[in-house]
């Protein structure tokens, strides 16, 4: 389930298809297990994704970070699979695709540095294979592979967007061996992403090319859509952030009054908007 702070207590197997705008893409009932939320969101086509990224992302993003920097007991049990991955961070994951959502969690460097502290546990491997991964009829359980070359990707995408390492953990010198090790221990895993990631990490605290940087980061930034999915500007100069969610953003005026029919429902403005008409009656 959800965290307690979040929006009429949806689970958070179903935020992937809250947004208002794709209810093709909601078949119910629709059975995705806690541990591969992922999965069933890259179902869906990348333009549709990208709108789908950011509407998650304006309405969940401020909970699911404070549920991953809570004291909640799932992410203190290293008996659990939240402790290693847990489920706001699978979607944190899912959304670092898009940079306005790399920014805000790197302004929070606690959620990072709590995995570096975990990929820096002796026997986190073991551990981690150990723990139990929940399966459905639709999507198979996720694996230790996935799982850890999420975290190890979760940890690389942020790592772009900051700019002193030692300022975001003092320890983080001591992953360069391990992600070598990692590098050549996974060579041959059928997920590629744990190599490749502890390939990037090295290159990024050793201080990677900023061309490089560049290079990324404007792939990302191309990733940056107007909040009306029939328009065709992308990219971060052709547009504007929403002033109140910090993340939709549209190419002008026009199109950010013709999406708030939508919007509204899940940004902070309207939900405080219809909140306020709700206990006045005039809903």
């Amino acid at each position: 389930m959800a965290p307690p702070n979040f929006p009429n207590g949806m689970p958070l197997d179903y935020i992937g298809y809250a947004a208002l705008k794709y209810p093709a893409y909601a078949p119910a009932p629709f059975d995705v297990p806690t541990g591969n939320i992922v999965g069933a969101l890259q179902r869906v086509p990348t333009g549709p994704q990208n709108h789908m990224t950011v509407q998650i992302a304006s309405r969940y993003l401020d909970a699911l970070i404070d549920y991953q920097l809570s004291d909640a007991p799932a992410l203190r049990d290293p008996k659990s699979p939240e402790y290693y991955f847990s489920s706001a961070l699978t979607l944190l994951n899912f959304m670092t695709g898009n940079p306005d959502v790399c920014k805000r969690i790197v302004a929070k460097p606690a959620i990072v540095n709590k995995v570096i502290d975990m990929l820096l546990e002796d026997g986190v491997e073991e551990r981690m294979k150990a723990v139990p991964r929940p399966g459905g009829p639709h999507f198979p359980a996720a694996s230790f592979d996935e799982d850890f070359g999420s975290a190890l990707q979760f940890v690389s995408t942020n790592l772009l967007y900051k700019e002193e390492m030692q300022e975001l953990h003092p320890r983080i010198q001591e992953l360069i061996p391990r992600c070598r090790t990692w590098k050549k221990q996974y060579k041959h895993s059928r997920v590629k992403t744990i190599s490749n990631a502890s390939e990037r990490i090295v290159d990024q605290i050793q201080g990677m090319d900023p061309d490089m940087i560049s290079m990324v980061r404007g792939m990302q930034d191309r990733t940056l859509v107007c909040g009306v999915p029939s328009c065709r500007v992308t990219g971060p100069d052709g547009l504007t952030l929403c002033g109140t969610c910090r993340i939709q953003r549209y190419c002008g005026r026009d199109h950010q009054k013709a999406d708030w029919k939508y919007h509204k429902h899940i940004c902070k403005k309207g939900l405080n908007e219809a909140a306020v008409l709700k206990e006045s009656g005039l809903d």
